[in-house]
């Protein structure tokens, strides 16, 4: 659990070298126009919100010393990091490489994202927007809202609102330029922008444009030494671990045709070890079996007679394949964006527009095809016992057997093939155009516009193989030798190149998406009260979202082994929606209330496909002295499925389930070495076991076969949308008081709770077979026709298959926290030292989660999240505390800033509810950076700075398959270097 020392180092940290200048600095300053903060539609003069919100600066997003720009966000204690550079999978169908926000871990199709207060087209199904295409460079600043926001801007606003504000109106030449690598000189990245803008027309009109291009460069586990041998933790302790369907193949006697019925004699198999020096009865004759390069046969589990070289993560316990040489910790990414504005005042009113385009290249890449004996729709390997290449003594095993004719199905990792590689390009684009101007009645405004935004992806996937190739050639009299030059499957690197390239596949995906929107509002006064004027903001919205995903014909059918199958998917969701604000000014320089402020607001949007739907708010601001603002609310936020949530079809995947073993849940519970065939229940799992398909003849002897199990998935039309309600209550104190230590001091302390309802998700495959043996206590007769266990199936051999995640509304999920902040700064020169001494100023951000429980479906008890890592309704890290602290001294031309990242330590999730003593938990994470920058005059600005000072490898953490740790929330590159050179003309 979270330690005491944990909770005292973020009370004391003051956070983020990204200098992040929230809400409360805005009270300290005069400001003469109305200006609008993201989360309202209405401007005032010293505008601070009524809900929470933090503000990120462009310089402190490239002080970050990232490509792209999910880095700097995921700094911030309000963000859990989700897909992104170190995300090698993908929760999203169709749409690897890609990356997202996510507000309080709630997900990131409940996090909206807009660049200038407008909804950008969505880079995925799911209509989350893909970070990837706002360029780093042209961001001005980014305002994030941490709480419901549906009211104001619609639909996904469950979380909150990131809000992306890209600079406008340019005037003249500014030059950007980044460089940086890590200490193993790998990982780099280089980042090259230009930005143009000129007045005309007397500043009538503006014209702005800015390119920019960034390159990521590709890490591989085996690159990290803590990433090179893929772990597990048993109850005997640490061993390496990785994918059971190995290149040198494999043949397990009970998973083939006739199971455990024809499985070969105990005499064969003595007889065949004893020429190996094995003593009779020391390989039992349903043993998993592979094969040496001279012929001869070994066991996988324990590992007798291997003859091979033992490469890094040999293991005498169990023979696995290491893929750590495919699989990526960074992603590679080659990216290309242009962005344009302009303005022009066509006297009673201005025309304005946008467009922006991006395009980007991104891969991914996992081990190689897996082609396994059970699989469905069949097992992918069927081999006669008149194959060529079948080794002597395996001929002499299958012999033995009662049908000793009976084809064979081996299993096998294709590395002649290579990895499975997906190389994928995205281009984006999207083109507003609007008028806007005054009534030229009190301060009454109006703005139109309209907005269309296309999003075009093409995925290649290299590495399949064919299921019809590989049983062409195992079949043909030679083996395949005249066809392609030999297909010998029994031994790693036997396949000729020429059969290799003959099984191989390449496929292509296609995937559009298509966004407009026609919106329209007006804002101005209505009428005075003695407290000041009432406030009125109106709009009308029409949106609607298309998308169209054609995979590849092969990957529709059944003959692919590598990446999962695929469907065509095509849908639209069409919304018309209208919404207003209210805002009251109740009492102004009164006593003990110098201002208080009520501010209302609602939506009602009307769906093609879940009916009409509504959103409100209701928000109240009182300052009793002019320096003290309290701040409390409620909001009503909804999030109408999406299209891949309602119409995605059914289909294969795959997920993990984890290694049975004693003291741990996970695995299949029919498995003899799980703890769930011991205790008091033994007896009662045995039967539920038997009665969903496990062999009577093999019960007491079952072995799952892989950690991975078949999984069909898709959406389902008839989901309603989600609900939650979320409350604020927050105090922000700027002292006014002209005092060399209070001057530049602010702090902020929020409090928010957010209750979700009708969670739209599927359940994990841990969660289905978990309950279904009433690990939870929802099946404590172990019957099978509980609702968990009819939730999956399994094939002859006993393995589960067919596990059904469709898409369904659960039960609840609920959090709540409380965020701080503090900014404060003084210069040198009130503590006594000469004007030229400088200044000094620290910021802190820091977030504790109070709790974070989830519901797996009604009635099901909640699950507390908070203070864990590895959930499994939608995974991803829950620290109790994390805070980031910067430290900046300013003298002259220079600039310095010291930075710590802190995350507290986390329990893994296995342990939840039921304690798991093979779980391991991860411990306080810190981290420290060092920017650095020099102005050598107005124009020109060098900056460098050092990430991960201490070159700190990120937790072991064994529940991230094969990566042991979590590459999304840990820093996975070590120490890296930057220099970056900004110049203006």
């Amino acid at each position: 659990m979270i330690s005491k020392r944990s909770g005292l180092l973020c009370a004391s940290a003051l956070a983020s070298v990204m200098a992040i200048h929230a809400t409360p600095v805005l009270a300290q300053q005069t400001e003469v126009s109305e200006i609008v903060i993201t989360g309202s539609r209405i401007a005032r003069q010293d505008y601070v919100s009524e809900s929470p919100i933090v503000t990120i600066g462009q310089d402190r997003i490239v002080e970050a010393g990232m490509a792209t720009i999910e880095n700097a966000l995921n700094q911030l204690p309000q963000f859990q990091p989700s897909n992104g550079a170190g995300t090698n999978t993908t929760n999203f169908v169709t749409t690897p490489g890609q990356a997202y926000a996510n507000l309080r871990g709630l997900g990131p199709t409940r996090t909206l994202v807009l660049v200038d207060g407008r909804r950008m087209v969505a880079g995925n199904p799911n209509a989350v927007v893909d970070l990837n295409t706002i360029p780093t460079f042209l961001v001005q600043n980014v305002e994030t809202i941490t709480g419901g926001a549906s009211a104001v801007y619609g639909s996904d606003a469950i979380a909150g609102v990131v809000n992306f504000k890209l600079r406008k109106n340019f005037e003249g030449l500014v030059v950007d330029t980044q460089l940086g690598s890590t200490s193993e000189n790998d990982a780099g990245q280089q980042s090259f922008s230009v930005g143009w803008g000129k007045n005309f027309a007397e500043g009538r009109g503006n014209l702005s444009v800015g390119l920019s291009y960034d390159r990521r460069e590709g890490l591989v586990a085996s690159d990290r030494d803590w990433a090179a041998i893929g772990y597990s933790v048993l109850t005997t302790g640490l061993t390496p671990s990785g994918a059971a369907t190995i290149p040198d193949g494999r043949f397990d006697p009970t998973s083939n045709a006739g199971g455990a019925a024809n499985t070969p004699t105990q005499a064969a198999m003595d007889a065949v070890f004893a020429k190996y020096g094995f003593a009779a009865g020391s390989i039992a004759r349903g043993a998993n079996l592979s094969f040496n390069a001279d012929g001869t046969l070994f066991s996988t589990s324990p590992v007798r007679n291997y003859r091979g070289d033992q490469m890094p993560g040999f293991s005498a316990t169990s023979y696995t394949f290491n893929s750590a040489d495919y699989r990526y910790l960074n992603l590679p990414l080659d990216r290309w964006s242009l962005y344009a504005s302009g303005r022009y005042d066509l006297g009673a009113a201005e025309a304005y527009g946008t467009f922006s385009y991006t395009t980007y290249d991104v891969s991914r890449q996992l081990g190689p095809a897996s082609a396994s004996d059970g699989a469905f729709p069949g097992p992918d390997i069927v081999v006669p016992v008149t194959n060529p290449y079948i080794p002597a003594d395996l001929q002499a095993l299958l012999a033995s057997r009662a049908n000793p004719t009976a084809a064979f199905f081996p299993r096998r990792a294709f590395s002649e093939v290579g990895g499975r590689l997906s190389d994928n390009t995205y281009e984006t684009f999207q083109i507003v155009g609007g008028l806007r101007g005054d009534f030229g009645f009190k301060d009454w405004k109006w703005d139109v516009y309209a907005s269309y935004g296309e999003m075009n992806h093409t995925e290649d996937q290299h590495g399949n193989v064919s299921r019809a190739a590989m049983r062409e050639l195992t079949f043909a009299a030679d083996g395949g030798k005249a066809i392609c030059g030999g297909f010998n499957i029994f031994g790693a690197g036997k396949v000729s190149p020429g059969c290799a390239a003959y099984i191989a596949r390449e496929v292509s995906n296609d995937t559009k998406i298509q966004q407009t929107v026609l919106e329209g509002f007006v804002t101005g006064s209505i009428f005075d009260l003695p407290a000041g004027a009432v406030k009125f903001s109106a709009g009308a919205q029409y949106r609607k979202d298309q998308f169209d995903y054609a995979p590849d014909a092969l990957l529709q059918g059944p003959d692919l082994v590598g990446f999962n199958p695929a469907v065509p998917v095509k849908g639209d969701i069409s919304s018309k929606e209208i919404y207003g604000e209210l805002l009251i000014p109740i009492l102004s320089q009164a006593p003990l209330a110098y201002s208080l402020d009520l501010s209302l607001g609602g939506r009602i949007a009307d769906y093609n496909t879940t009916g009409t739907i509504s959103a409100y708010k209701a928000d109240l601001t009182w300052r009793p002295v002019e320096s003290l603002m309290l701040r409390g609310g409620y909001q009503r936020a909804v999030r109408a499925p999406n299209i891949a949530e309602l119409f995605s079809p059914q289909s294969l995947g795959f997920s993990g389930i984890g290694t049975p073993g004693a003291g741990t849940t996970a695995g299949d519970p029919c498995d003899v070495r799980s703890s769930f065939r011991t205790g008091g229940a033994a007896a009662q799992v045995r039967a539920l076991c038997i009665a969903q398909g496990v062999p009577a003849g093999i019960v007491d002897t079952y072995n799952q076969a892989s950690t991975q199990v078949e999984i069909l998935g898709g959406g389902n039309p008839g989901l309603s949308e989600e609900k939650s309600d979320s409350y604020t209550l927050g105090a922000v104190w700027a002292p006014r008081i002209d005092a060399p230590f209070l001057r530049r001091l602010s702090v902020s302390l929020d409090y928010y709770k957010i209750e979700l309802e009708d969670v739209v998700g599927s359940l994990s495959v841990q969660t289905i077979v978990g309950e279904c043996f009433n690990t939870g206590g929802a099946n404590p007769s172990f019957d099978n026709s509980n609702f968990y266990c009819q939730q999956f199936k399994r094939i002859g051999n006993g393995n589960i298959t067919g596990v059904l995640t469709t898409q369904v509304n659960l039960a609840a999920w609920k959090t709540s926290g409380i965020d701080a902040q503090v900014d404060w700064g003084f210069d040198l020169a009130d503590l006594g030292l000469p004007e030229s001494a400088g200044a000094f100023d620290l910021n802190l951000v820091v977030s504790k989660l109070e709790s974070f429980e989830k519901q797996a479906r009604p009635g099901a008890p909640f699950l507390e999240s908070a203070g864990t890592i590895g959930g499994d309704l939608s995974g991803g890290a829950y620290p109790e505390w994390k805070s980031t602290l910067s430290a900046t001294y300013r003298v002259g031309p220079a600039k310095a800033t010291l930075r710590w990242r802190h995350i507290a330590a986390m329990q893994d999730f296995r342990s939840v509810p039921v304690f798991s003593p093979t779980a391991v938990d991860t411990p306080d994470y810190d981290l420290f950076d060092v920017v650095g920058s020099w102005s050598f005059d107005e124009r020109v600005t060098m900056r460098i700075g050092v990430n991960n000072v201490g070159d700190k490898d990120p937790p072991f953490y064994t529940s991230y398959s094969n990566s042991n740790t979590d590459p999304s929330t840990y820093d996975v590159l070590g120490r890296r270097f930057f220099v970056g050179l900004n110049a203006r003309f």
